[in-house]
C-alpha cells in the first residue's frame, strides 16, 4: 500500500480549527441568549418622569438674550 500524501500536522491543525469553530459558535449562542435575557428597559416611573419633564420644558427666543430655557411648573 503506497503512503498517502497526508501530513499529521495538517490533520491536527484542521481538527483543532474545526473544534475551535464549534466551541466559538456555541459560546456565541450562549452569550447572545444571556445578553438577551438581561436586557432591561427603564421602569414605567422613569419613562413617566422623562415625559413629564419634556412637557414642562420650554425654550423661547428673545431679542435681547437669545434663547431662554424654562421649566414650567
Amino acid at each position: 500500500m503506497p503512503m498517502q500524501e497526508f501530513s499529521t500536522l495538517i490533520y491536527c491543525i484542521k481538527t483543532f480549527e474545526s473544534e475551535c469553530d464549534q466551541v466559538e459558535a456555541a459560546e456565541a449562542d450562549s452569550d447572545f441568549d444571556t445578553v438577551e435575557a438581561n436586557l432591561k428597559g427603564p421602569s414605567e416611573a422613569s419613562i413617566k418622569n422623562i415625559l413629564n419633564y419634556a412637557r414642562s420644558y420650554d425654550v423661547l427666543e428673545t431679542e435681547s438674550t437669545g434663547y431662554v430655557e424654562m421649566i414650567l411648573n
